[in-house]
């Protein structure tokens, strides 16, 4: 029987798909541990059985990178390109070559034996610096397959480096090739040792001819655009990306400098990498292996965990002191950065299902079991999302004593730039809140209520979801069980049917006689025509979202009990097909921990419905080609709109950068300097430095640059530590190195996706002060970078020249970060305007629900609604994240205002949670309630609609475009609403006269009706909220007098009707 499932803490953690299976926490002890003053991540991570497993299989493979290149056989097979030759073989040869149209068999051979002292030939250590790009932390056939993606572009940059090599051979001019070697052979012929002169002059750049330079820059240049192709766009390949414009560097540094086709530059590079993947390959199958099953089922039941956590903390929110829970209490910040995990372990979920029919796998459940609850696990997580829309509430003072409302407003007016609220408003809300005041029917006077009647319902779900985990884990860890598991699996389906039914109970005992008792204080005022019912609407708000939530984890149970009815026994599992995999690595959607590692960012795209398709985008400036002529022109015009997209800019000052810095290799006077000290390290810096955007460029240097220095330090420490002041030693560096490299690749492994591109560059200084310190010391080269101190401070003085080269192309010209972030903002809020399209389309027209199109067969619209939110959900945090990054940008202009743009974003997450509540509630209403209603609901006036969509469309414009909006303009709709249909807020917003209040009021669907009006009156508050801001933004245009008259105005409108 396996145990209970415990909930982690990821606070502060983006947990990783590829490596997250199952982080139990143990039981809380009586005092805070020693691991609970480290940052969440660490302790979690110590903590966690798998995670130990996966830290010791890769440390084992990066440590056996590094032996494998300390015996001196191994170490001359990877730092040389080509085979060891007789040194019997002298310049002599070169009267072989006649009129320098071709080489003979024993000049190739000389010139080849030269090339083991190229500064490709002695970079043994990639084996080891490849473990910490790419350690051995995924599951076998996706580590295979991403590893392989590395291969194919270091393939893919030889071959472009091979093209232009034979290409520039071509384009040398030959009268001056003869010459320079006629004056080589000469100069060697007098010296004791004329094959090392020979060399010499090789790297000095002796038979550098600007033609064949030339064609080798125009090769670069195509080469390095292709690449930059790939890093903007296909993000998934990003290891392709990197190794492919590290090959093409090599081989157009190295390449002109020889004067005959030298094709095998990259064996060098080729073989430690080769040679890393066969360790990766034999530790990642034989050192705690783990399938992509494995790791999903594990994904799953971490997130079952953040799912549960986010339940029980619901208690916490009924028990508070009220008007505690505030934007920034402790509380409040745990419940975002959970439903944040929630989505990042979802969509870490999604990235491994792409693989998981792909393997051979042992166990009960298949690829297809796994998958089956992807679906079912998204919509508990809308559900609970729409949870946190009942955070709000508890947490305005406005529902609280008057003297906190009254010091809420005076604080609210001294931050918002909005006009007063209309006469109309403020009439409602002082009607509320007397009325609420007199009769105790304040939200804090229901809050215990609220708390008893759904005490039940809560825990029962909260034990569901743990059951649902238990038996997750349960099929997870029996897979090698030797005795036989069906006694276990039958107890673990009976723990499952019994939370099950105590599910089902609480659920029907909660719908039939438990939210009934919410009515009770409001009975001696239901029939009345100003009954304050506020306080009723906000309890059916928590009341709705547990009732969906409920069924939504009873959902997840079903798919899991016919699975489990289904598969008995562990057995083999072969894989499916491998068609997915090839449109898996050419998607849109990226890895996120690849994408972060790198400094990579990506703008904010408009997410659209089914409905909205691009068929309805139509170009203002010309109609839709009709012939060959205007088509070939309106090509030409999506280029030149291209080159002015920040990805096309950004390729373009990629390409000028690596021209730039390859341009020192190919002048004769610094050719050799630029051999000697690494110059390409310079080069390879600059280019993995740039990036799309300013701000995420500036954050870039900073971490790289402490981590490349915490590096130096590391590195020499590892080094002398080692060998003291002797050439190296092989047990002291091994061992020293084994000892140092288990912190930098715990590090590389389970830090925040913030701080991994300065851990990595972290790690690559400690391999290249440790690697070039081994290999000068005990491999004959012609450009020897020196041991220890020498290395470090090179590497240092390299890593500041690519960042300041790519800091002077990053302003040439700037793409700016805050622009992104607020067209980011822009197209967000777009793609929320038809979200809220889509769902009013739902609620007035004759769509069958969702349960008859259940009974049907067909799809539900639910299931297209939950992509598109989460799709916004997603890239809404990766603009929070973007946001932190547009503030390194610096107030050169003035002053950047990140507080208002990073509640710009929060109050489109905001939204997010009263989709999801809105959304659950027209799924669950039934059609006669919502066909009967349509007349008598206030929020779907057309005229309201309109006015809501207008607002949408207005403030994402002056977002885009930052043009100010008119102040006439609605700035509350909420008077709209009251305008449209002059209903009190206090009165049933739905409810006309003649209709049985009362008896509507204790009916179940009307729970989900009021549910679904506060929610809209919910988003136009935010809404409101967000003008406000854009209109600080952006500005606004003053009407001289406007705001005067319409309080005269309203003023006398209100009191007609009393004279």
């Amino acid at each position: 029987m396996s145990p209970k499932l415990k909930t982690p803490s990821l606070e502060g953690s983006s947990p990783n798909p590829s490596r997250v299976e199952s982080i139990p926490v143990p039981p809380s002890q009586p005092g805070p541990s020693l691991l609970d003053r480290f940052p969440p991540w660490v302790a979690t991570n110590i903590r966690s059985k798998q995670s130990r497993k996966m830290l010791l299989r890769c440390w084992l493979g990066s440590w056996a990178a590094f032996v494998i290149m300390l015996p001196n056989a191994t170490l001359r097979t990877m730092g040389n390109a080509c085979v060891q030759l007789s040194p019997t073989l002298r310049i002599d040869h070169l009267h072989h070559f006649g009129g320098c149209d071709l080489l003979t068999r024993s000049s190739r051979m000389v010139l080849a034996f030269t090339l083991a002292h190229s500064p490709s030939q002695s970079s043994a250590f990639f084996a080891f610096l490849t473990s910490f790009f790419l350690p051995p932390s995924f599951p076998v056939q996706f580590f295979f397959y991403t590893i392989s993606t590395l291969m194919i572009g270091t393939l893919l940059g030889w071959g472009i480096g091979a093209a232009g090599m034979r290409a520039a051979l071509l384009a040398r001019d030959k009268v001056l090739l003869k010459s320079s070697l006629q004056v080589a052979r000469e100069t060697a012929a007098g010296s004791a040792n004329p094959d090392r002169v020979f060399k010499i002059e090789i790297f000095q750049g002796e038979f550098l001819d600007i033609r064949s330079s030339a064609v080798f820059g125009v090769f670069l240049a195509i080469g390095t655009f292709t690449f930059a192709i790939i890093r903007a766009y296909y993000k998934p390949l990003i290891f392709l990306s990197i190794f492919g414009t590290i090959a093409i560097d090599i081989f157009c540094t190295i390449g002109p400098l020889f004067p005959f086709a030298q094709y095998y530059l990259l064996n060098s590079l080729l073989i430690p990498v080769s040679i890393y993947m066969a360790i990766a390959i034999v530790v990642t199958v034989f050192v705690f292996p783990q399938t992509a099953n494995h790791a999903f089922l594990g994904t799953v039941t971490l997130l079952l965990g953040q799912m549960k956590a986010l339940l029980d903390a619901q208690e916490d929110l009924l028990t508070a002191v009220p008007g505690s829970i505030t934007p920034e209490n402790p509380k409040f910040l745990r419940l975002r950065a959970t439903r944040a995990s929630m989505f990042t372990i979802h969509q870490g979920l999604t990235q491994q299902g792409k693989f998981i029919n792909a393997e051979f796998s042992w166990g009960l459940w298949n690829g297809d079991d796994a998958r089956k609850l992807e679906e079912p696990l998204l919509g508990v997580i809308s559900r609970l999302n729409g949870l946190l829309t009942f955070v709000k509430y508890i947490g305005r003072s406005a529902y609280y004593p008057m003297a906190q409302y009254s010091e809420s407003v005076e604080m609210e007016q001294q931050q918002s730039t909005r006009m007063a609220d209309t006469f109309f408003v403020q009439q409602m809300y002082q009607r509320n809140e007397a009325g609420e005041r007199e009769n105790s029917l304040r939200l804090v006077d229901l809050l215990p209520l609220l708390h008893e009647t759904t005490v039940e319902l809560r825990s029962a779900a909260s034990n569901a979801l743990n059951a649902i985990a238990c038996m997750i884990s349960f099929v997870n860890t029996t897979r090698w069980s030797w005795h036989s598991t069906a006694h276990a699996l039958s107890e673990q389906e009976r723990e499952l049917d019994s939370a099950a039914e105590h599910l089902r109970g609480a659920l029907v005992a909660f719908k039939e006689t438990e939210r009934l008792r919410l009515l009770e204080p409001f009975e001696p005022h239901l029939g009345t025509p100003a009954a304050p019912l506020r306080g009723l609407y906000v309890c059916y708000v928590f009341s709705a979202s547990i009732v969906v939530v409920s069924e939504a984890i009873l959902a997840v149970v079903d798919i899991v009990r016919q699975t489990t009815d289904k598969r008995r026994r562990n057995r083999l599992w072969a894989p499916k097909g491998l068609r997915q995999l090839v449109h898996t690595l050419f998607i849109e959607k990226r890895t996120e921990e690849d994408l972060r590692a790198y400094g990579e960012t990506q703008g904010v795209k408009e997410v659209v419905t089914e409905d909205d398709t691009g068929k309805h985008r139509r170009d203002p400036d010309s109609r839709p080609p009709t012939n060959t002529l205007q088509r070939i022109m309106g090509g030409i015009h999506f280029i030149y709109q291209w080159t002015k997209t920040p990805e096309a800019l950004f390729v373009f000052r990629y390409v000028f950068l690596s021209v730039a810095l390859w341009l020192p290799s190919v002048i004769r006077n610094t050719a050799h300097f630029y051999y000697v000290q690494k110059g390409i390290w310079a080069l390879i810096m600059a280019q993995t430095t740039l990036t799309i955007y300013a701000g995420d460029q500036l954050y870039n240097y900073f971490i790289r640059l402490t981590g490349t220095f915490i590096g130096l330090v590391v590195g020499l420490l590892a080094w002398y530590i080692g060998n003291a002041n002797s050439r190296g030693n092989v047990y002291g560096v091994g061992a020293s190195v084994a000892v140092f490299i288990f912190p930098l690749m715990f590090f590389r492994l389970f830090a925040p996706q913030q701080y991994l591109q300065g851990i990595i560059l972290m790690a690559a200084t400690v391999v290249l002060i440790v690697g070039y310190s081994w290999i000068d010391a005990h491999l004959p080269v012609i450009s020897n970078v020196g041991i220890g101190w020498h290395v470090a401070w090179k590497r240092w003085t390299l890593v500041m020249i690519g960042s300041a080269a790519s800091f002077i192309a990053m302003i040439l010209p700037a793409k700016s970060a805050r622009k992104a972030v607020r067209l980011g903002c822009s197209n967000t809020l777009t793609s929320q305007s038809h979200i809220y399209t889509f769902l009013m389309s739902a609620w007035i027209t004759n769509t069958p629900s969702s349960k008859e199109l259940k009974r049907a067969g067909l799809p539900v619209w639910a299931n297209a609604f939950r992509d598109n939110l989460f799709k916004v959900a997603v890239q809404l945090r990766d603009l929070k994240e973007m946001a932190g990054w547009a503030r390194w940008e610096g107030s050169v202009r003035g002053h950047w205002p990140y507080e208002e743009y990073d509640r710009l974003i929060d109050i489109q997450q905001e939204m997010i949670s009263v989709f999801a509540q809105l959304a659950s509630a027209l799924a669950e209403l039934d059609d006669e309630w919502r066909s009967g209603f349509l007349r008598h609901t206030k929020v779907i006036n057309p005229n309201f609609i309109s006015d809501v969509l207008s607002v949408f469309s207005l403030v994402a414009q002056s977002l885009r475009i930052g043009e100010p909006m008119h102040s006439v303009l609605p700035q509350s709709l909420l008077d709209r609403l009251l305008y449209h249909d002059a209903a009190a807020y206090s009165n049933t917003p739905a409810m006309e006269h003649g209709i049985d209040h009362i008896r509507e009021l204790r009916s179940l669907n009307y729970l989900f009706f009021a549910t679904a009006v506060i929610a809209v009156l919910q988003l136009t508050e935010l809404l409101d909220e967000l003008h406000g801001i854009a209109r600080n933004l952006c500005g606004e245009v003053p009407f001289k007098g406007f705001e005067q008259w319409r309080d005269v105005h309203h003023g006398a409108r209100a009191a007609a009707p009393a004279t």
